[in-house]
């Protein structure tokens, strides 16, 4: 009996605490969540907005949205917005709340600068009516702005930090980078340059790291991509030019030295970049005349940019053709001239000679010969699919040097060294076991080599 009673009194508890929950908590909390949603000044979605106009005494602004993340101005002029301009308007907008209701139903808005007011913001929506916000005066201690929707009858106060954005000038919203993309935005880049086609470089992120898929099929390096990227999504129109459709002769723009397309993501089109001739005036010598090909504007860009877009193919690419862990490499065989010369490591990962004699070698030894193949940095590509006649003339059909790595009695990586040759710097021909390519590399081959045979050999 007593234990139907004290089932009994819990299933009351438990009748009550859902009760105190969805009549008292809940209410109290879903109050809460409208009184913070009604002290918004904006209660819709920033996103749904298709354009909107900027109305002030001076020069209104027009702004239309356009594909993906793009918005452009369409009245005074046609040109990009500045995405972060765009986007610091919204957030005020959104981060905008009410800090007082002035008046439910005002009888006259003259007071408030609101019957005939100089500054509005009248926007268009995918879905929904039209509305327009007004911006009136500042409350009498500054700190306010009087604002009405065409849609309410109540007259707000908010901070003035909202209208003072609003009130900006055109420039403040104009697009300043030369293509008015975001880094993070880019999904590739091709690089044309000059007049032949075949010269050019294509570049794509295949969502992990970039990659070269012209003219060669390589991995890219990671920290020149971010260099470019950075400067492709942060360099900035020096100086306007005046200009008219039929002056790109003059520019250099009608045959391009360079054109740069960048392809986006999000389904954004792709950024087209010309870039005409090298200013010549005293001072400005390291400005080059550029347009974005579906504009009209011409204006000049810092030689910083170009110096990387004409870098050669080698740059793009990742500069290690070989890598492997050198902790898991227990034997290195080196053939040159002389006698193969085999080096093993033991339990203690201590290296020594095993062939031709039998002796200790220092660690800086077996450094150099991790140096010359692990850490080789390649400086140009020779030749992606070489023939015959190629290994006859970079002397890699009958090498110098061939330097193998093992781990567990399997090869890990193979180096052959060919023909050395001056070309501002010592140079060498090399080829791994990995790909068919002859890579060219500043790495200084000879003198460690040198310095292993005559430490096995001696002098």
């Amino acid at each position: 009996m007593k234990l139907v009673k004290s089932l009994a009194v819990l299933a009351a508890v438990i009748v009550l605490g859902i009760f105190v929950y969805f009549k008292v908590y809940k209410v109290e909390e879903q109050k809460k969540a409208k009184e913070a949603q009604e002290s918004k000044l904006i209660r819709f979605e920033l996103d749904n907005i298709k354009a909107f106009s900027l109305v002030r005494p001076d020069s209104s602004i027009l702004f239309e949205r356009g594909v993906g993340r793009i918005w452009n101005i369409t009245k005074p002029l046609k040109t990009e917005a500045s995405g972060p301009q765009i986007y610091s308007l919204f957030a005020s907008l959104h981060q905008s709340d009410i800090l007082t209701v002035v008046d439910e139903k005002p009888k006259d808005l003259k007071p408030y600068a609101l019957s005939n007011s100089k500054y509005y913001m009248a926007m268009e929506y995918d879905s929904g009516k039209p509305d327009t916000l007004y911006i009136g005066t500042d409350t009498p201690d500054k700190t306010m702005t009087y604002v009405k929707f065409s849609s309410e009858k109540r007259v707000l106060a908010v901070s003035n930090v909202l209208s003072d954005i609003m009130k900006k000038p055109v420039v403040f919203f104009r697009s300043r980078t030369i293509l008015n993309v975001v880094g993070d935005d880019i999904r590739g880049i091709e690089v044309t340059r000059g007049k032949n086609d075949t010269d050019r470089i294509q570049m794509v992120h295949n969502g992990v790291t970039w990659m070269m898929a012209y003219p060669w099929n390589y991995s890219g390096d990671v920290q020149n991509m971010e260099e470019l990227i950075k400067k492709i999504s942060e360099s900035y129109k020096s100086t306007l030019e005046p200009s008219e459709p039929g002056d790109l002769v003059k520019y250099g723009l009608n045959d391009p030295s360079l054109v740069l397309n960048v392809q986006l993501k999000y389904g954004m089109p792709d950024k087209i970049l010309l870039i005409g001739n090298k200013l010549t005036e005293k001072g400005r010598r390291y400005l080059w005349y550029a347009k974005q090909f579906d504009a009209e504007q011409v204006f000049t860009l810092e030689n910083s940019l170009i110096t990387l877009l004409t870098r050669d193919n080698a740059w793009f690419i990742d500069k290690q053709p070989v890598k492997f862990n050198r902790n898991e490499v227990d034997k290195i065989v080196l053939k040159s001239g002389k006698e193969p010369i085999t080096f093993t490591k033991d339990p203690e990962s201590n290296w020594s000679v095993t062939s031709p004699v039998d002796k200790n070698v220092p660690q800086d030894v077996i450094n150099n010969l991790f140096a010359i193949s692990r850490f080789m940095l390649i400086s140009d590509v020779y030749s992606m699919n070489p023939t015959p006649a190629d290994l006859v003339k970079t002397e890699l059909q009958k090498p110098k040097f061939v330097l193998t790595f093992y781990a567990g009695g399997q090869v890990l990586a193979e180096m052959t060294y060919g023909k050395s040759f001056t070309q501002d710097t010592v140079k060498t021909y090399v080829l791994t076991n990995l790909s068919p390519t002859i890579f060219v590399t500043g790495s200084g081959i000879t003198s460690s080599i040198n310095y292993v045979l005559e430490t096995v050999f001696g002098k």
